[in-house]
Parts: structure tokens; C-alpha cells; sequence
């Protein structure tokens, strides 16, 4: 188990990666119009690439669902100890 100063330091961090025009949010905006691109001008023949594609985008999804899980356990961690 995680302490809470871990998880308040770790959403406060990761909140700044997850700021509009932060370097890691333009970077996981290009892979995924790379992928979207790659994907719409596969040919009908390229199943592979077209599921290769998909997949990244998928992982990029992912990859964002668990930044703002910390960043929202952050939140929440750092609320309950205001409370205190």
C-alpha cells in the first residue's frame, strides 16, 4: 500500500503532465494522429497494420486512464487530509 504523501506527490506530478500543451500531452496527441493516419491509409489488404494501429491507439487510452487515476487518488487523498 502506497502512503498518502506518495500518492499527493505522485498526483501532483502527474497533474502537470496531464495540462493541456504539456509536452507529454502533445507527444500522446502525435502518436495517436500517426496511428489514426496509419490506420486510414492502410490498404484493404494491410489487416495487420490496420490492428497494430488500433491497438497503439488503444494503449495510449490506457496510458491516459491510469495518468488520471493517479492524478484523481492524488485529489482525493489530499482532500481527506485537509480534513483532518
Amino acid at each position: 500500500m502506497t502512503d498518502r504523501h506518495t500518492i499527493i506527490e505522485r498526483g501532483r506530478a502527474v497533474q502537470e503532465l496531464l495540462e493541456p500543451g504539456s509536452v507529454v500531452m502533445e507527444a500522446l496527441k502525435d502518436l495517436q494522429d500517426r496511428y489514426t493516419n496509419e490506420w486510414k491509409t492502410s490498404k484493404v489488404e494491410e489487416v495487420d497494420k490496420r490492428e497494430r494501429a488500433f491497438l497503439q491507439m488503444l494503449a495510449i487510452d490506457d496510458l491516459k486512464t491510469q495518468l488520471q487515476t493517479y492524478a484523481d487518488r492524488g485529489t482525493f487523498a489530499t482532500r481527506q487530509a485537509q480534513r483532518e
